[in-house]
């Protein structure tokens, strides 16, 4: 017999949010970037939810945002490329890339 279980309204955001808290300090700053993917594209997503969809920031400004966040504002901006969160162009001008916010 196969039953299909459906989670309550908002068990997935709420599951996800206890999950990547853990990675966060009480006043918003990351502790450390998650190694499972999962994980990561979540906390990555929670920093991109900091940025405007209709704006486009140039290196400086983008940093200072992710810096908010962790130091490394490099490798969190990589991985943002990486995973589709965000688009560059040739001069270093970044703007979210709609799909890259989708789970």
């Amino acid at each position: 017999m196969n039953f299909l279980l459906t989670p309550p309204s908002g068990f997935m955001i709420t599951r996800m949010t206890e999950q990547i808290d853990q990675f966060f300090r009480p006043d918003g700053t990351l502790i450390s970037i998650p190694v499972k993917l999962h994980k990561k594209l979540a906390v990555l997503r929670h920093i991109a939810s900091e940025l405007s969809p209709d704006t486009k920031y140039p290196e400086k400004h983008l940093n200072e945002i992710i810096a908010k966040f962790h130091p490394d504002t490099a490798a969190l901006r990589r991985y943002m490329i990486e995973y589709g969160i965000l688009k560059r162009d040739g001069e270093s001008v970044y703007w979210l890339a709609n799909e890259g916010l989708s789970s």
